[in-house]
């Protein structure tokens, strides 16, 4: 049951935070912007939070693990809205657009989460 409540109580302030990204006024050439900065903010700090959680107890680690990773960024980052975000831009046949937001989503999310994990030392 305290995993559940952790999960839900990240997740409920992860996603109050990704509402508030979202609500930002970002000024974007077609690309949204608003989606891509949360997802990749959440990459680096799931990336932060593993590395850090390999290096405190079992106890400190599975709280890491239930209310930040799980919940809280589980419920910040945005992947479902990623899919669509991409949809709408192939159903607005912006193939370019497209290919750029999933190549620099993927390409930049990777390495923002290796970053993550590689600046804790």
């Amino acid at each position: 049951m305290k995993e559940i409540f952790l999960v839900g109580a990240g997740g409920m302030i992860g996603s109050i935070s990704r509402m508030i990204i979202l609500k930002l006024n970002i000024y974007n050439i077609s690309l949204p912007l608003n989606t891509f900065l949360v997802n990749i903010i959440g990459c680096f700090v799931v990336g932060i939070l593993i590395k850090y959680s390999a290096s405190v107890s079992k106890e400190i680690a599975e709280y890491l693990n239930y209310f930040l990773i799980i919940g809280f960024c589980g419920g910040f980052t945005t992947f479902s809205a990623y899919s669509v975000d991409s949809l709408n831009l192939l159903n607005e046949d912006k193939i370019i657009m497209f290919l750029v937001y999933s190549i620099l989503s993927s390409v930049i999310g990777i390495l923002f989460c290796y970053l993550g994990m590689n600046i804790v030392k």
